[in-house]
């Protein structure tokens, strides 16, 4: 208790240095290729059709007015753990949202949202505490909601959220007070994974329950009773229900190994016309599969049907072989596919295994899927397919505004104005070679584990070094010859590195020519002299992680690691440089002049500090902070990241803050900026009034700061 009361503390201390006065920056999305992050929610507008919102799992909400041709970022979030929508029947200004931290409510049709809570648990700032799926509205009565407790992406939360949970609110949603729990045998409280009235009935509810299948309320929400008869198991995803006929609903199930057996059984669709007491397998014409691995046996994770059309309905088997879309034109008596991997030109690397599905409810021939990395539209029923988070130019890609990146750095190329590169987790490597207005990613170049760093080993740009790895695994030091247009992976014994998958975190990277480079791996200071076919460990740390270089291509740099950070002249040996933050998490040089750094201690000793003539001098105590940039030119000018994890109610983390005086005063400069957890970032040398910055779930933004 007592760490966590220092933090509300420092929290209220950072936020009365800031300065009140005119917005400096107005922060833009970067336009790299979107999503690169999972989503968990796309839903049409029934009063506006080219009206659409799409959410992910931390990613936010994101906004367009053109079916996807383009999209504009949402804004009011107490954290951006995003469920599903849903519409107001008659009010076409009004929609919910639910969210890991509460139900959400926009009044002017997805642009703002406000948290509304009232009657829930209080905020906590150590867990979620009512985790919120979806929002219902009662077919007879839109004063009347309902809001369900869980997750489908089955979210991770500490403590003890009230998963299960069914809220009542006969107000609109201005006050809510529990009405039951769906529990387990032992008492607990489960996840509901999605829900929905049955068409025209106030009485009648179904819910998909986590591990324990199907559950129906006959009362309004205030009993359930599972009604699993007929099912093979209780593993269900989801669920959809006949718009007009309250009896018809359909439900996607995942796949299931029993016990003793050593094959997975595929999943697949079942239906039930009455009411859930009995229930079927729709599964003609589908092709499933049973392996004894379930990310290779046939899975469904969505199930929708078309509002205007109830014989209509898409899933999609999800098993990483498989990526296969089906429709049914027959209630779903029988599928044909209408789409795989190879039906969709697609920015990024991912089957198509997708696990949201929504039409227009007036046009079922306009459909939307999205997944863990992008989301595609068509418009013909399902015969052909566009990518609409991220779109072509020529051989190149940009995004459409909705980045899901959780973003790890960002450098500009110092020998090249228009190279610049965004790193992330996941598939996170992206350059742009035009200054940004288009990006690749290079041939060779791995899907997948994460990217960090990235140095510039040469004056013409040609030979670079990228650190990869995720999770605390060790995925390679890659290596490009031609400016990023090919790559090659270093790792394993033979080059002295970890090998591939071991527990051996690469992070940062530093090139003092083609051939001498530094990485930190696994809190140790790697070095090679012959261009990466062989290293050493040179420090054994411990836990060593951001290289600051005194200038690019130079011998001398900065670490930072737990026992604080240390200066070396040579890239050998190293001194710390005592009296700083310990641990100490990132290290920056004052790019003019290579004896002033700043350091952070991220949620640790927290704050920022700043070393100059031989000493130590703390300039901020804010435990988030997380990365800071000084400007190329004015020493004065300062930005701070500040960042939090996602796994509490509202998040800690507040932004940009900017300083003009050396770290004196600071102001917030958060206009345009989806996400609040910021993780990164940087000035551009070649243009010091522009500033890229990357977030935890959002991706990159770039503003001006004249």
């Amino acid at each position: 208790m007592r760490a966590w009361f220092i933090v509300l503390i420092t929290s209220f201390l950072y936020a009365t240095t800031m300065q009140s006065g005119k917005t400096l920056l107005r922060w833009q999305p970067l336009y790299e290729p979107g999503s690169g992050g999972w989503i968990t929610a796309i839903a049409v507008s029934p009063h506006e059709n080219r009206r659409v919102l799409m959410g992910g799992d931390m990613l936010g909400v994101g906004l367009s007015l053109n079916r996807g041709e383009r999209w504009e970022w949402a804004f009011g979030f107490l954290s951006w753990e995003i469920g599903e929508f849903t519409w107001h029947p008659q009010n076409p200004k009004i929609v919910w949202v639910g969210t890991m931290s509460g139900p959400h409510r926009s009044t002017d049709g997805g642009k703002t949202w406000t948290p509304m809570r009232n009657g829930m648990p209080p905020l906590s700032d150590w867990h979620y505490s009512a985790p919120i799926e979806k929002v219902l509205f009662d077919p007879n009565n839109p004063e009347r909601l309902i809001a369900v407790g869980g997750s489908q992406r089955r979210w991770h939360s500490p403590g003890e959220p009230l998963w299960g949970a069914i809220w009542e609110s006969t107000d609109g949603g201005q006050n809510w007070h529990l009405l039951s729990v769906i529990r387990d045998e032992q008492g607990k409280g489960r996840n509901i994974v999605a829900a929905a009235f049955a068409a025209r009935l106030s009485t009648r509810l179904y819910a998909a329950v986590d591990g324990l299948g199907v559950f129906v309320s006959e009362d309004g929400g205030k009993t359930w009773t599972p009604r699993n008869q007929g099912l093979p198991h209780t593993n269900v995803n989801d669920l959809a229900v006949h718009p007009t006929d309250p009896n018809t609903l359909w439900v996607a199930l995942g796949n299931w190994r029993p016990k003793s057996a050593t094959q997975f059984v595929p999943g697949g669709i079942y239906k039930s016309t009455d009411g859930g007491l009995s229930w079927y397998p729709a599964v003609k014409g589908m092709d499933l599969v049973a392996t004894d691995d379930p990310n290779l046996t046939s899975r469904f994770d969505a199930i929708a049907v078309a509002p205007s059309n109830p014989n209509i309905l898409v899933t999609c088997d999800t098993a990483w072989n498989r990526s296969i879309a089906y429709k049914s034109v027959d209630g779903g008596e029988s599928w044909f596919k209408i789409a795989d991997s190879n039906s969709v030109v697609r920015a990024y690397p991912a089957g198509l295994s997708m696990t949201v599905i929504a039409f227009d409810p007036r046009d079922a021939n306009v459909i939307f899927m999205a997944g863990s990395e992008y989301a595609v539209r068509s418009l013909d029923g399902g015969k052909t397919w566009q990518d609409v988070t991220a779109q072509q130019v020529d051989n190149s890609w940009r995004g459409r505004g909705f980045s899901g990146l959780c973003a790890t750095n960002v450098k500009f190329n110092p020998f090249n104005r228009r190279h610049i590169i965004v790193l992330a987790l996941d598939h996170g490597f992206w350059q742009s070679k035009d200054g940004g207005l288009s990006w690749t990613t290079g041939k060779g170049m791995p899907p997948w584990d994460g990217r960090h760093d990235v140095t510039f080993a040469d004056q013409q740009g040609q030979v670079m070094f990228v650190t990869r790895g995720q999770f605390g695994n060790f995925g390679g030091i890659l290596k490009s010859t031609d400016g990023g247009e090919t790559w090659t992976v270093l790792a394993g014994k033979s080059y002295g590195l970890p090998e591939l998958g071991e527990r051996q975190q690469p992070l940062s990277i530093h090139a003092a020519n083609p051939k001498t480079v530094w990485a930190t791996i696994g809190g140790k200071l790697y070095r090679t002299d012959d261009g990466g076919e062989s290293w050493r460990i040179v420090h054994d740390g411990p836990n060593l992680n951001w290289i600051a270089p005194t200038r690019p291509l130079s011998h001398s740099f900065y670490v930072a690691g737990d026992d604080g950070v240390y200066f070396t002249a040579d890239g050998t040996k190293l001194q710390l440089l005592e009296g700083g933050p310990k641990p100490a998490t990132f290290v920056t040089v004052d790019p003019t002049n290579p004896h002033r750094i700043y350091a952070a201690s991220w949620r640790r000793a927290g704050g920022l500090w700043r070393w100059e003539n031989g000493k130590w001098t703390k300039l901020h105590d804010n435990l988030f902070i997380h990365w800071v940039a000084v400007h190329p030119c004015n020493p004065l000018r300062l930005v701070i990241a500040t960042n939090d994890h996602p796994y509490h109610d509202r998040s800690f983390a507040t932004g940009i803050c900017l300083s003009s005086d050396g770290g004196r005063t600071w102001q917030q400069a958060n206009d345009g900026l989806a996400c609040l957890r910021v993780t990164c970032v940087a000035f551009n040398p070649h243009d010091p009034t522009q500033i890229i910055c990357g977030t935890l779930g959002s991706g990159f933004f770039v503003a001006r700061w004249r």
